[in-house]
């Protein structure tokens, strides 16, 4: 294959593959919801983990995007079989068609684009959650990134602003710190309109709010249907065990106690590699707690060299998006466990974050950053693929 988008969709396909070999026990929670929906229900039968337990019945406390994607597969197989992986890895062919798109429109050059496009999508936590989709989490993840990048190319491309609005708010009805990313997508639209003056600007923003707008409303209202008020998300209803209750019966969900943790976790640890007792010589797995960002995924850090070019992408708007976004997260109970290797939750900001790297990586020399690429997708191989045969042949020893 001569063009570096090929061997890209080469690797991303073969990705798909390695997640329709994954398993999981029981069905996703999102398949629940859709199947409940289709039967006349909000709420869901009691049994599955990270149910929310409350008024005496069981919910499914998180978003409900990924659980309307779902209904017309819920619909032809039930929930217990549904194929969410396979809806996953379609949906990471999407994301990497709105990578490459965003990519050519920040006139990043063809090879580049290659080797940034397969850094987003198979060196973090990205092909992570494709392949622990049948998982909730994971696949809310996975929806959430995948419309946020849809968003910021729309944004960086035609500037659609009703569509960046209604493609974000898609992504927030998945993971609600996409939030976040409003102040970054709506300095482009700002700034894209300002050569048509000011009114021109004002219209763009109040179109993109009122897309956003309208899912954020489909949002409160189904908190209050569910838990009785708006802003009740009801994660403070899902029972917790372990550590994390502990945190939580003391601080709560948000607190600056969880930051030396989360930021050791989130900028300093590598990975957690699991030995077997009793010689502790076979390794087993990665625990859940993940590796930072400066180990897993370093080519982040070529985002420091982005310098805005004065026309379309506001620089200092998408840091504050990302900041914010992370000091949410440093005061958040959990930092992303249960995780393998990289961080999932960057996930709610890696779209554009993503702007700032491809910016960096157009004023910087490519033997700087694509070895920070080479080793960010090999950890992730070696975690995701190679470690599971390799504690299986060891095993026989």
């Amino acid at each position: 294959m001569k063009r570096p988008g090929a061997w890209l969709l080469g690797i991303l396909l073969v990705a798909v593959i390695l997640g329709f070999q994954t398993r999981s026990q029981g069905p996703n929670l999102y398949s629940l919801q859709a199947e409940a929906w289709l039967g006349g229900r909000l709420d869901v039968a009691p049994g599955p983990h990270d149910l929310a337990l409350y008024d005496g019945r069981a919910w499914v406390p998180f978003p409900p995007f990924p659980s309307v994607l779902l209904l017309p597969v819920v619909a032809a197989t039930g929930a217990e079989r549904a194929p969410v992986v396979m809806v996953s890895g379609l949906l990471s062919l999407l994301a990497g068609w709105a990578t490459w798109r965003l990519l050519t429109r920040l006139d990043v050059a063809l090879p580049e684009r290659a080797w940034l496009s397969a850094a987003l999508l198979l060196g973090t936590g990205f092909w992570s959650c494709v392949l622990w989709s049948n998982g909730v989490w994971f696949f809310a993840h996975v929806v959430a990134a995948t419309f946020l990048l849809l968003a910021v190319s729309e944004a960086l491309g035609r500037g659609r602003a009703v569509w960046v609005g209604l493609l974000a708010g898609c992504a927030f009805l998945s993971r609600q710190l996409v939030v976040y990313s409003l102040v970054f997508l709506l300095a482009v639209l700002w700034r894209r309109a300002s050569a048509h003056g000011r009114k021109r600007q004002v219209v763009q923003v109040v179109l993109a709010l009122g897309g956003f707008g309208l899912c954020a409303l489909v949002y409160l209202a189904y908190n209050a249907a569910r838990f009785g008020g708006p802003f009740d998300t009801g994660y403070a209803y899902i029972p917790l065990d372990d550590f994390l209750a502990a945190r939580v019966a003391k601080y709560g969900l948000f607190h600056p106690a969880y930051v030396p943790f989360n930021f050791v976790s989130m900028f300093l640890e590598g990975p957690h590699f699991v030995f077997s007792p009793p010689r502790l010589l076979q390794p087993v797995a990665v625990d859940g707690v993940g590796t930072s960002l400066t180990i897993a995924s370093p080519f982040v850090f070529v985002a420091l060299a982005a310098r805005g070019d004065g026309t379309s992408v506001p620089v200092r708007a998408a840091w504050a998006s990302v900041l914010l976004a992370l000091t949410h997260m440093l005061l958040y109970y959990n930092n992303g466990y249960v995780q393998l290797n990289a961080h999932r939750f960057c996930l709610d900001f890696f779209p554009v974050l993503f702007v700032l790297v491809a910016l960096g990586a157009n004023r910087l020399p490519a033997d700087r950053w694509k070895p920070l690429v080479a080793w960010a997708v090999g950890l992730n191989v070696f975690v995701l693929a190679v470690l599971p045969g390799l504690s299986r042949a060891l095993r026989r020893l």
